[in-house]
């Protein structure tokens, strides 16, 4: 018997919201690449503050497109990063998709060292970030990341063109709750050496917001609670969920269940996301394969891959908030090869209330403390 392949593949997409802010965490190999402690709630992102000068141009990536006419995600980032006077950069690319692709665009069309570099792209804190680290590749995560450079695939930028006075901003929904996938990509982009690009990124929300005659950010925080895809609860029962979980928040969990859309800057709504696992076991032979005909047959199978219930565990989520599903397959190895299999199907939903928590500021209001 063998286990397979565990994938977790789903994209957090708060409406009109990416999320900005700051993380720290380090390499024990080297004192750099330097990642940036978290910044007072209240106030927003620099994009142009202490790397900007007369020589440097700032550039931003767009790597994705809105799926949902409802969740206008990329399309507000570009208005903002576009028509922003504080935000906008002289630069805005929108075509490429993968980590490789930035990096060799970065390269190939530099003028000079980079100041800012902007990534726009959907993430969350339970499945990561939702690009590809290579064309055609797998996602994005720590481990992809690193197989790419120990494969040579993904050598740093060069010191001429990005240096420790570049910002290498990471606009993604909550990258900045893991630490292990912000080291992947600091050592990717610079490498281990000293003078490597700062990365920064978030644990927060930012709620885009276009007005007449700008685009805006609202930091935004959030509260979450999960269920079983498909047996969402009672707006009464996940309120006692959320305020067992958060009693001291500053939020009327009830009324925003009731909204899926903010009505004014600073209003609280809710959004919900299912996060899917997928998780294949080998046999030698069919008559290998247990039958799951019961409830307590398919209950000691789950229990008995404790493998996949680590990983799942790792995400924060218990496993009995996933909605499990088994199916008799015949898996296809790389080689060609086939085995009997069973696939186990899990998915929870994941339910969010967010909040808005400040005001639009000023890009160079920022203080910023680095490590």
């Amino acid at each position: 018997m063998k286990n397979i392949i565990l994938i977790f593949a789903a994209l957090l997409t708060i409406s009109s919201a990416i999320f900005i802010g700051k993380i720290a965490a380090e390499r024990e190999a080297a004192p750099t690449p330097v990642f940036v402690n978290s910044t007072p709630e209240n106030i927003s992102t620099s994009v142009h503050q202490h790397v900007s000068t007369p020589t440097r141009q700032n550039i931003t990536f767009i790597m994705g497109e809105d799926k949902d006419p409802d969740n206008p995600y990329y399309t507000q980032a570009e208005n903002y990063y576009r028509t922003n006077p504080e935000a906008r950069t002289e630069w805005l690319v929108t075509h490429l998709r993968s980590l490789k692709e930035v990096r060799d665009y970065l390269t190939e069309h530099a003028q000079g060292k980079w100041g800012i570099i902007n990534l726009v792209v959907h993430s969350n804190e339970w499945t990561g970030m939702g690009v590809n680290v290579l064309p055609e590749g797998a996602r994005a995560t720590s481990e992809s990341i690193y197989a790419a450079i120990d494969e040579g695939h993904f050598p740093p930028l060069p010191s001429d063109i990005a240096d420790e006075r570049t910002e290498l901003q990471l606009h993604a929904c909550a990258l900045g709750k893991n630490e292990d996938l912000l080291d992947a990509i600091s050592t990717a982009f610079g490498g281990e050496a000293k003078g490597s690009p700062t990365v920064r990124s978030t644990k927060k929300f930012i709620q885009y917001i276009t007005t007449a005659n700008n685009t805006e950010r609202h930091l935004s925080e959030y509260w979450y609670t999960t269920f079983k895809t498909g047996y969402r609860p009672h707006n009464i029962r996940l309120t006692k969920e959320l305020e067992g979980k958060y009693p001291y928040a500053p939020v009327y969990f009830y009324e925003a269940l009731k909204r899926t859309q903010p009505r004014f800057a600073g209003d609280s709504y809710h959004y919900f996301f299912n996060v899917p696992v997928n998780w294949v076991v080998t046999f030698p032979t069919k008559a290998d394969r247990p039958k799951l005909d019961t409830d307590e047959a398919k209950e000691a199978f789950l229990q008995n891959q404790v493998e996949l219930l680590e990983q799942v565990a790792e995400l924060g989520i218990a496993p009995e908030k996933f909605r499990w599903q088994y199916k008799y397959i015949d898996h296809t190895f790389e080689d060609g090869t086939t085995e009997p299999a069973i696939l186990i199907k899990g998915k929870t939903s994941v339910l969010c209330i967010l909040k808005s928590i400040t005001a639009p500021q000023p890009e160079s209001t920022m203080p910023q403390e680095a490590i």
